[in-house]
């Protein structure tokens, strides 16, 4: 690997109009476009043309460190996304760099398995899946279960059955036993998905909730004779933001509201029998007078959602009757309910 230049070309951040995409782009103008050049071989040439799916390879000629020109291989692109902001290696790698090499594992694991065209369509969600999983890798408490060691667990075969929005993946793993030794290899699946924030806004002053109501095609699925859920705000947390960041976004995106602080609730994985996906959820300290909310959703992605202010006593209502039935609901207002009396002390309610 050595330093090289490509005059004629400048080097940007991929966009899609609206949003940097997190990956780099050669434009075609004046300057000259830094890079590295690498001899690869037949079948490292293959893995790097199914890597770059949506940019087009063609030759041309750069110029190594030392002055001297050659023929080389470069991408460039079939002109699906725009020129966004000029690239900058130290910025990109201090908020993409750790995320992308992550979504690169999950985007050479389809190789064999899906179209590269497959691959690069997923391609968003393979980020949020890779931050999930950096988040996932933090330290967790084991005063009760296991502490989890090197040798705890081999996986033997990873294999991307299903590659759309979500994925479902298989695996041939074996895991260690509490009786000691190891497990006999077992084949199991998961239903991949990022992690999401979900939230409750409440204010204390007027003791009332805001939830939203839309359609859910897991009941649908189910054969659920009315598949529209009464829930809190929710919403996955996109590469580059924080779940905090995540809820203040969504309560915006979904009701309309703002939120003046976030109080932390238990996360949670929903299903861990078959789904990857984790649940950061809080409590959401908000000013909800009357006609506060409004309809949202994103309607790119088909969303069409309604609000509902409620009395904190409508909420449990709705419980006890099992119109409330998804699980994040119950969570929060079990953890509302343990906070109330703080909360409502805390905003001048005596009693």
């Amino acid at each position: 690997m050595q330093a090289a230049t490509l005059a004629g070309f400048r080097v940007h951040m991929a966009s899609d109009g609206a949003h940097d995409l997190g990956f780099p782009i050669l434009v075609e103008g004046e300057g000259s476009a830094r890079g590295v050049l690498v001899s690869v071989s037949a079948s490292e040439a293959e893995r790097l043309n199914y890597y770059e799916a949506g940019f087009t390879p063609v030759i041309r000629t750069v110029r190594n460190a030392t002055g001297t020109e050659c023929e080389a291989q470069v991408y460039l692109s079939d002109g699906r996304w725009l020129p966004g902001a000029e690239w900058n290696q130290e910025a990109w790698t201090a908020i993409w760099g750790d995320i992308a090499t992550e979504a690169a594992q999950d985007f050479m694991a389809g190789m064999g398995h899906i179209t590269p065209e497959r691959a690069l369509a997923r391609y968003p969600m393979m980020l949020v899946r890779a931050a999930s999983r950096l988040r996932a890798r933090g330290v967790k408490p084991a005063e009760l279960r296991r502490s989890v060691g090197a040798g705890d667990l081999a996986i033997h075969k990873h294999t991307p059955a299903y590659a759309r929005f979500f994925a479902v993946e298989e695996y041939d793993l074996q895991h260690s036993l509490f009786a000691g030794g190891m497990s006999r290899t077992l084949e199991r699946a998961a239903f991949v998905s990022g992690d999401a924030s979900v939230v409750l806004p409440y204010d204390p002053l007027r003791d009332r909730v805001l939830l939203i109501e839309q359609f859910r095609v897991g009941p649908m699925a189910r054969g659920d004779t009315n598949p529209w859920l009464i829930e809190p705000i929710a919403g996955r947390v996109d590469p580059t933001e924080t779940p905090e960041q995540a809820a203040l976004r969504e309560a915006g995106e979904e009701a309309g509201i703002t939120l003046s602080r976030l109080i932390a609730a238990p996360s949670f994985y929903p299903s861990p029998g078959a789904k990857s996906e984790y649940l950061y959820c809080y409590v959401g300290l908000a000013d909800l007078p009357d006609g506060a909310g409004r309809p949202g959703g994103v309607e790119a992605e088909g969303e069409d959602i309604r609000p509902h202010l409620i009395s904190f006593d409508e909420l449990m209502h709705l419980i006890e009757t099992g119109e409330a039935d998804n699980g994040p609901l119950l969570v929060l207002a079990l953890w509302l309910a343990r906070q109330r009396p703080a909360l409502r002390a805390e905003a001048g309610i005596k009693g």
